[in-house]
């Protein structure tokens, strides 16, 4: 029985072809920002599926100060909150958004978690979620007391979870004092 092989410039075209088919395949199953994939460090991740991931990107969007995408996922007093934040840092001067800008990207470099401890069901179909926003602040441990109210839009236009309203509580680590802001 005699061995066939198969010639080198057909055995490269085979592995080309099932890499280009890999990575279209990579490509195709990503999905978009707006539905959960990554976004640069300085914008946030909207995920809106679930409560608790509306949460936490809200948190993250709110902590970057990533406006559109705060705005996107809050409704009610939630929305107003966000755009009063961007008026607030729409009238700074230059050199104070310069500054600001500085201490932002920091912090857009990592995300917080958010902790969940407690969930209740509210009348009218809301849902309070509590717990801690936890994670790393200038090299040190951050935890932050944090409250939600969000509301399901039932499929209704834009589909997903939407922050009603956001309270943020004490922040429990041990931060310089010059580093308690607000919100």
């Amino acid at each position: 029985m005699s061995e066939s092989r198969i010639p080198t410039p057909a055995v490269l075209a085979i592995a080309s072809t099932m890499v280009c088919i890999g990575v279209v395949a990579l490509i195709s199953l990503a999905p978009d920002d707006d539905e959960g994939g990554t976004a640069p460090a300085s914008r946030a991740r909207l995920d809106d599926r679930t409560a608790e991931s509306t949460a936490e990107s809200f948190l993250d969007a709110w902590r970057k100060r990533d406006h559109d995408t705060a705005e996107r996922l809050a409704t009610g007093a939630a929305l107003a909150e966000v755009q009063r934040r961007r008026a607030s840092d729409a009238s700074l001067t230059e050199a104070e958004t310069e500054l600001r800008r500085e201490v932002w990207a920091a912090m857009a470099a990592t995300r917080l978690d958010l902790v969940l401890s407690e969930s209740e069901d509210l009348p009218g179909g809301d849902l309070r979620l509590a717990g801690t926003a936890e994670g790393t602040f200038i090299d040190r441990e951050y935890a932050r007391e944090v409250e939600f109210v969000l509301r399901d839009t039932n499929g209704s236009q834009p589909r997903g979870h939407r922050v009603v309203e956001v309270r943020f509580g004490e922040i429990l680590s041990d931060l310089p004092s010059a580093f308690h802001f607000e919100h």
